[in-house]
């Protein structure tokens, strides 16, 4: 092959000629047994569909057209749909001797039987080269319309208006080829995730170790630096340790766009310090930023929203004597290089100076202060030192802490809970970004620091640290509220610390109560607040829907005070902080994590505005939130997940879990009722029982009729002290989708080298027969080699990409070598999907992968042939 191929991090390699494919056939091969070869299945995830005129099938003239409401595609009602869209027409960039082409195709219509409140979602995935596409997303039920129109960088999320037959249409009318992934899931069942890694920032030659509890007393910094290889350890509180393998380099290197090699020599050794005797947790040391963007604006419309002029009257204490931590870009102040002269809506309220108390927790690597000397960077003045340019990050915290504690005098901006005590924890340095060392550092002090009642982080990144979480536990477990910013990334894909299990997770509305075009849903999203929307003039005021708070200019080398507009979710989450304030200031010996918890699972802190998936709980309320503190009664609740159960021919059994609020109150069971002849419950629950925490849901297969429709609920009447209330699971059982139905597309399935070239050595195209693929590889040559497989959509030459369905062996995100000696392998089975595997599930992130190069040879007409190809 030419060098100017195709080439993304795939290496460039040879071009070889192919060996002719088998189709999608059946069984057994009929070999010799001992021919050395490999055979196997590939099963594809339950409710699965694929577009049926990709650019993969017009290559081959087998595209079925479904660009209209008279052609539309039938689908589930619940599933995912892997597609391919362009508005235009062309030969992939790099092609070289090689013509890899894509065809216009403006608009797919799929037809699918919903339920009100159905929510359809789609993600698009496009090659670099290409400039994002003008898209827009449409349900149509009899001329009821739900529609949503972006730029193809965020998802774009409908809604069904009511039951029965919709038309589902996405379209195109602008940008080059793209790959999407559609999913459709009822209300209260997620079936949308994301469908490509997560590429989390870290340090690079950085991890954090949590050693077990018998390991925590016996090894100091230089003694975990030999077992570990490394350099002196250091300490971060409650037996978790910073380890660097080398020195650090510059922070330019922690893109992984720019040090992809050095990222994955850093996962490599994080994933043997896993395995050292004593090490209970090793993680990356990730990145976390600021989630917000700046503008300006003179007008503070979020107050009202959230109804915070009336919740002052309620509570007119306006959180005195209640400690907010601030874990940001520190505080703005006329002299940064003291403790003091803060911005002066701020300074009266921010806790005094005392010498020997850290407050500044930045470590030297990121940390732009000119008053440290200490080599970690650590020290007690938490001051923003700016960075001297007009647009920047920095002042973030200032902007954060305004929101929440902004003297309410007349002058300037009032914040939500004027009278706090502020406490500004700088985490964030350079650029608004922090690392995990810092952050969990900062979080071991707060969680003991009796002065501490509510804890804002208005940042985020994809990387989960099980070290921070715990960090979180404990000061949630001494009464310390943590919130977080759900993030801006306007996608499903989980943002922490946000999506921790006690973290208030807080999404962004603009002026209208409409989810802001770049706000998070799905699991990390507990609730909203004001956040903005600088799109948007959903009030028409004449300003765009931007949060306006106290903000400082450096630029021209003096430090003045400011006040500045931004969007963000960063600015949602000091909303919901700063009411917790209120409240606790109006009732401090009832409010308290716990109770809170339980107030918002009964909607008695939020008013309701929209889907849960988007909304979570709904809109922060001051008014009903302190209401509910002077009342300070706290009514037990149970909550189950998932909310509402689906079976097909492919799932007959499902786990469900139960959240008690508050936590640990004892929950008794007083009576259940189902029907008894469609499902069963493991343990079954009799009236007297204690609830467990968790149960199976089982279909009695005995009883159903494949081709039939059933439906029951679940309701469970329970009581909890003086209180009671019931649980209802709705639970569908749909055996009408046969097994055969399912379709994740053509799929390419490779024997890959295990060297780091990655080059194809034998290639099989196959199609869906009964729900599955079987492949075939006669007369390999015997040695190791990964087994992959998945689709070519958009016909670029690549599998595996984001968008495209992907099955790896023996499990997608870990695929591992697999030995043919000289007898036949048989029996491998892999599962293809359009989704991807979280970062939680393979304990790593998996950095900078974009697929699997497919092996091609050039006819005489220069076009690539890939395989004998059965029709479907």
């Amino acid at each position: 092959m030419s060098s100017d191929a195709p080439s993304k991090l795939v290496p460039v390699f040879s071009a070889l000629f192919l060996l002719a494919g088998c189709g999608g056939g059946g069984g057994g091969d009929g070999l010799d047994s001992q021919e050395p070869g490999l055979s196997g299945t590939i099963t594809i995830e339950s409710g699965t569909r694929v577009d049926s005129d990709t650019a993969d099938d017009s290559r081959l003239n087998e595209a079925i057209s479904n660009n209209s409401f008279s052609t539309a595609q039938l689908v589930p009602s619940t599933g995912i749909v892997g597609g391919y869209l362009s508005a235009t027409s062309g030969i992939y960039p790099g092609s070289g001797e090689f013509i890899f082409e894509y065809v216009i195709d403006e608009q797919d219509t799929f037809r699918a039987d919903l339920v009100a409140g159905s929510t359809i979602a789609v993600q698009v995935f496009r090659d670099s080269d290409f400039q994002a596409p003008a898209i827009t997303l449409t349900v149509d039920q009899g001329g009821a319309l739900d529609s949503a129109s972006g730029a193809g960088y965020t998802p774009l999320m409908v809604s069904a208006p009511a039951d029965g037959a919709a038309e589902i249409s996405l379209s195109t009318a602008g940008g080059s080829a793209f790959r999407y992934v559609l999913s459709i899931s009822t209300t209260g069942v997620t079936n949308f995730q994301s469908s490509h890694y997560s590429q989390p920032e870290f340090v690079p030659d950085e991890a954090i170790v949590l050693m077990s509890p018998g390991e925590q007393g016996r090894l100091g910094p230089q003694g975990l630096a030999g077992t570990f290889s490394a350099s002196p350890a250091k300490p971060l509180g409650q037996g978790a340790w910073l380890v660097r393998r080398d020195p650090v380099g510059v922070v330019a290197s922690q893109s992984s766009s720019s040090s992809g090699g050095l990222q994955e020599q850093t996962l490599l050794w994080i994933a043997d310090l896993k395995s050292e005797p004593g090490v209970q947790v090793a993680e990356p040391n990730y990145i976390y930023r600021a989630q917000a963007d700046r503008d300006l604006s003179s007008l503070q419309w979020n107050l009202p929203l959230i109804s915070l002029p009336l919740a002052w009257q309620a509570a007119p204490a306006r959180g005195n004597s209640i400690g907010v931590a601030v874990m940001d870009t520190g505080l703005f102040t006329s002299t940064p290089q003291t403790y003091g002269e803060w911005h002066f809506d701020l300074d009266a309220n921010v806790v005094p100076f005392n010498s020997d108390r850290i407050l500044d927790y930045v470590s030297a690597g990121v940390d732009i202060d000119p008053q440290f000397n200490d080599p970690l960077g650590y020290d007690n003045n938490p001051a923003d030192p700016g960075d001297g340019k007009p647009q920047s990050s920095n002042f973030h915290g200032t902007h954060v802490a305004g929101i929440v504690a902004a003297l309410a005098n007349g002058e300037g901006v009032n914040g939500v809970a004027p009278d706090v005590t502020l406490w500004p924890v700088r985490v964030l340095g350079r650029d608004g970004a922090g690392t995990l060392d810092d952050l969990v550092a900062a979080m071991n002090w707060a969680a003991t620091n009796p002065g501490i009642d509510v804890i804002n982080l208005s940042l985020g990144g994809v990387g989960p640290s099980t070290v921070l979480e715990a960090a979180i536990n404990r000061a949630d477990s001494n009464g310390k509220l943590v919130i977080a910013a759900a993030g801006n990334q306007g996608t499903d894909e989980l943002t922490y610390p946000a999506a921790f299990e006690l973290v208030i997770g807080v999404g962004a509305v603009d002026a209208g109560k409409v989810r802001a075009s770049y706000s998070n849903f799905g699991g990390s999203v507990d609730l909203v607040a004001p956040g903005g929307d600088a799109t948007r003039d959903a009030n028409l005021d004449g300003n765009a829907d931007l949060v306006i708070s106290t903000w400082g200019v450096d630029d021209g080398g003096e430090f003045v005070r400011s006040y500045a507009g931004l969007q963000g979710t960063s600015m949602a989450a000091p909303h919901v902080a700063g009411v917790y304030a209120l409240m606790k200031s109006a009732n401090s010996e009832t409010v308290t994590p716990a109770n809170f918890r339980a107030w918002l699972a009964n909607g008695l802190l939020t008013e309701s505005i929209g889907s849960s998936i988007e909304y979570g709980a709904g809109l922060m309320n001051a008014l009903k939130s302190v209401d509910v503190a002077l009342d300070g009664s706290v009514n037990t609740i149970v909550l189950s997940s998932p909310s509402a159960i689906e079976f097909d021919l492919a799932r007959f059994s499902s786990d469900l879990e139960f959240t008690v609020y508050p936590d640990g109150e004892s929950v008794v069971v007083d009576g259940v009722t189902f029907k008894t002849d469609l499902i069963a419950l493991d343990p079954a629950l009799t009236a007297g029982d204690s609830l467990p925490g968790s149960l199976t849901v089982s279909v009695l297969e005995e009883n159903v009729v494949e081709g039939q429709t059933y439906a029951t609920t679940i309701e469970i009447d329970y009581s909890a002290g003086g209180d009671s209330g019931t649980i209802e699971i709705p639970v569908s059982i749909d055996l009408r989708a046969l097994a055969d139905e399912r379709d994740a597309g053509r799929h390419y399935v490779l024997l890959v080298s295990t060297d780091e070239s990655r080059e194809t050595i034998e290639q099989r195209v196959v199609t869906a027969r009964d729900g599955s693929y079987s492949f075939s590889f006669d007369d390999i040559e015997p040695g190791e080699y990964f087994l992959v497989a998945g689709t070519d959509m958009d016909n670029n030459g690549f599998i595996c990409e984001s968008g495209e369905a992907c099955a790896e062996y023996p499990v997608n995100g870990l695929p591992e070598t697999i030995v043919i000696g000289q007898e036949r392998v048989t029996g491998v089975t892999l599962s293809t999907s359009f989704r991807r595997p979280t970062i939680a599930s393979m304990g790593l992130p998996r950095i900078g992968f974009e697929g699997y190069r497919l092996k091609k040879t050039g006819n005489t007409a220069g076009e690539p042939v890939r395989a004998l190809e059965t029709k479907r």
